[in-house]
């Protein structure tokens, strides 16, 4: 074993050697392979092997209804497409166009949740929808159970379908049940807006989009081009994959001591921020995390909180005597918002000594307010009295009221006759005299007449229960008390209650400090030396992967030389990162070096990150390499889970599609593709085996497939849509579509007998 020279049996090296500083210091298994290494096995006619591979879990069908527009050879909507009865090497082919990844690869992504685009729904006056049956073995049944109970679904519905399958399913109550059937359904309903709806059903259960997606996505991995390139370009992704060769009791320990480290420093920074938020007086301020206090500052902050205490009752007798006269404005009509005063009294009632608000939102604030709102009342008084004095008063000389009186008397010396043209234009005047009198008499009366008048209700305003002196007194002796304890203002209610905490024995928060300081160096250390046990066992998998995949990929038709390069986040283990996105101090780059071409001593390998210099052939097939070497690593880089749910789900997807994954591949590289795509769903000791379903023009694989299902593309009459007939094919029927594969319409004869021979290499293959 190539971990021979490293681990003992089982993978794990000695705790002692973990204490005592040793070179193999820490613990891990590196579950990376050669190739060459790894059983094989089909999924052939043997008893043995199909009971093995039937005993996985796998997808039966899908099925796709008046899906961008395409029908079947009989003319109706339907288009389904069957997997078998065991997990196996599937492989599905067509001449370019046929919709083989549309109703294979884009109907899987919809039915698990994925995007869904007008385009699906050409008809929109019909119903389009998708459905997928999967058969569930453990471990994906108690996981798919589970979360569906996490979404409050009875995970009994799983045991409710397809019970046909009495062998395997027994009894749906007995809860040792091995075997279960998990039924997606979505349809796609066209809006008025023209942006599609989605009415999901698990089991026949309605549930809602996320929901689906939640629950299926991450049973199934598609694999292609697009999403090659972008597994390996993030690199929460990359760091996934490789986690994948990671003990999981050791990604385990490491987020339990980072939860531990993150709720240790949460708690330190709370009391922290309690303690630097008491605010005492500024000759106290020296001594505000000191553990004891001396008799005299004892005996100073009895006299402090006394006073205090009689200031905060004088307040609060204040705050009822509001209270009331509110409660009797709001009786008397008067609303919330009728005026300034009746707003600033509702505020002023609800504001608690001792409570932290801001300072536009205090009791002293709102009683300055309060104040001021009294004064402008006043001032609004005087200038109504002023108003009315200068309306009706006899006594003032510029009054309306003297100054009509002044006009009359002149009239009266304009003329003395009873009769004749002049009396009669005075007495006019005298009539509109009267009527001006009538008008100023009703202005008076407007300003000061009545209940309704404009003093009457500024009087009423500023009756409060409470005197402007009371008001002015109340806040000279508040500020005097903020000036001799050395504080805002603002802030002495605040002040108060530290006082009060202190003479208590407030050396709770004190105490619990360094406690917690304590706490979270533990908590560190102990999240810093999980970090470093991690990024050990992850360099241990960087390298035997490294050489893995190098000594693998020239079958694949790549002279390169591939590294996993690991470094750390800045910080590193002195700061260690805490987030949820990634596990660890450790950033994965995967390099790609395109080989010498001469070999030449000065020749420099070509290459960097993979991301970037690779291209997307290159990514798929070194995608594809790598899951070679290290099972499961699709699952954890495409599916773009946590590093949480990763740990804890731990299985493997149900099934991996690879669309088109051999794209631009032949010769011996096509050959190779096939072998590696059919070991990984035999599976060997060290993996189970997936469903491996690949769209593919490649002959190879097809040779090498369990089960073979071609996709036809022709015309219906009567229809202008095209006609999409989806069998599997076998025997004779097969071999004609590996030889068309092979050479299209040319050399139909020798292309057979090519045909032929890649099917005997490929049984040679399966039994080897």
């Amino acid at each position: 074993s190539i971990w021979a020279s490293a681990f003992s049996s089982g993978g794990v090296a000695s705790t002692n050697l973990l204490r005592s500083g040793h070179h193999n210091k820490f613990s891990a298994r590196c579950a990376v392979r050669l190739w060459s290494d790894v059983p094989v096995g089909g999924c052939d006619d043997s008893d043995h092997k199909y009971s093995a591979s039937s005993q996985r879990s796998h997808i039966v069908s899908v099925k796709s209804h008046n899906i961008a527009g395409i029908v079947n050879d009989k003319g109706n909507c339907d288009i389904e497409i069957e997997f078998g009865s065991a997990a196996c090497l599937v492989c599905v082919t067509g001449e370019s166009g046929s919709g083989k990844s549309l109703l294979v690869s884009k109907a899987l992504d919809v039915v698990t949740g994925g995007k869904a685009t007008n385009t699906l729904v050409q008809d929109q006056d019909k119903e389009s929808w998708i459905e997928l049956i999967v058969r569930l073995c453990e471990p994906h049944l108690s996981t798919v159970s589970s979360t569906l109970q996490h979404f409050g679904i009875d995970p009994l519905i799983l045991y409710h379908q397809h019970t046909e399958d009495t062998t395997d399913v027994g009894d749906h109550n007995n809860e040792h049940a091995s075997v279960g059937y998990l039924h997606l359904q979505r349809t796609l309903v066209a809006g008025s807006s023209g942006k599609l709806k989605s009415i999901c059903r698990i089991n026949e259960k309605h549930v809602s989009l996320k929901t689906l997606r939640e629950i299926a996505s991450p049973l199934f991995t598609t694999v292609d081009v697009g999403v090659a390139s972008g597994a390996l370009a993030r690199a929460a992704s990359r760091l996934a994959m490789l986690d994948i060769g990671v003990e999981d009791s050791l990604k385990q320990q490491c987020i339990q001591s980072r939860d531990v480290f993150k709720e240790a420093t949460k708690r330190r920074k709370k009391i922290k921020k309690e303690l630097e938020s008491r605010i005492l007086p500024s000759s106290m301020q020296g001594n505000a995390y000191g553990s004891e206090l001396e008799q005299e500052q004892i005996e100073l902050l009895e006299h402090w909180v006394d006073e205090l205490d009689m200031f905060e009752a004088r307040v609060n007798r204040f705050q009822e005597a509001i209270y009331e006269q509110y409660s009797e404005l709001i009786a008397d009509g008067n609303g919330p918002g009728s005026n300034n005063i009746i707003s600033t009294l509702q505020k002023f009632r609800e504001c608690v000594w001792g409570e932290h608000n801001d300072d536009d939102d205090s009791i002293l604030a709102n009683l300055l307010q309060f104040r001021e709102d009294i004064k402008a009342v006043e001032s609004q008084l005087i200038a109504a009295n002023a108003a009315y004095e200068g309306l009706a008063s006899l006594t003032a000389t510029e009054s309306a009221a003297v100054s009509l009186e002044r006009v009359r008397k002149l009239l009266y010396t304009i003329s003395s006759d009873d009769s004749g043209p002049m009396f009669e234009k005075v007495e006019r005047t005298h009539e509109l005299l009267n009527i001006v009198e009538e008008s100023l008499n009703e202005c008076a009366r407007s300003i000061d007449g009545g209940s309704n008048s404009i003093i009457s209700t500024l009087e009423n305003a500023r009756s409060t229960g409470v005197s402007m002196e009371e008001v002015d007194g109340l806040v000279a002796d508040w500020n005097a008390l903020a000036r001799k304890h050395g504080i805002s203002p603002y802030a002495l209610p605040t002040c108060h209650t530290s006082l009060r905490k202190e003479i208590d024995g407030n050396v709770e928060a004190l105490k619990l400090l360094p406690e917690a300081e304590e706490d979270e160096r533990v908590a560190f250390e102990d999240y810093t030396h999980a970090c470093e046990e991690l990024s050990y066992a992850r360099e241990i998998v960087a390298s035997n992967l490294s050489r893995s995949v190098t000594e693998l990929l020239p079958s694949l038709g790549l002279e390169c030389t591939f590294q996993v390069q690991l470094t750390q986040r800045p910080g590193g283990f002195d700061d260690p990162y805490c987030g949820s996105e990634t596990l660890g101090v450790d950033v994965v780059d995967l390099l790609l070096f395109h080989n010498k071409v001469n070999g030449g001593p000065n020749e420099s390998k070509r290459g960097g990150k993979i991301e970037q210099v690779g291209s997307s052939g290159e990514k798929s097939r070194v995608l594809l390499a790598i899951e070679t070497c290290l099972p499961g690593s699709i699952g954890a880089t495409c599916n773009n889970c946590s590093p949480q749910h990763v740990v804890q789900n731990g299985n493997s997807p149900i099934s991996i599609v690879y669309d088109e994954i051999d794209a631009h591949v032949g010769g011996r590289a096509a050959v190779t593709i096939a072998k590696l795509l059919a070991d990984q769903s035999s599976g060997g000791a060290s993996r189970a085996g997936n469903q491996i379903i690949a769209i593919t023009h490649s002959a190879s694989v097809a040779a090498i497939a369990d089960r073979h299902i071609v996709i036809e593309r022709g015309s219906t009459s009567g229809s202008s849509s095209p006609a999409v007939r989806a069998s599997v094919v076998d025997g004779s029927s097969r071999r004609k579509e590996i030889a068309r594969m092979a050479s299209g319409d040319l050399a139909m004869g020798e292309a057979a007998t090519f045909a032929d021979a890649l099917i005997r290499d490929a049984l040679l293959h399966r039994d080897a």
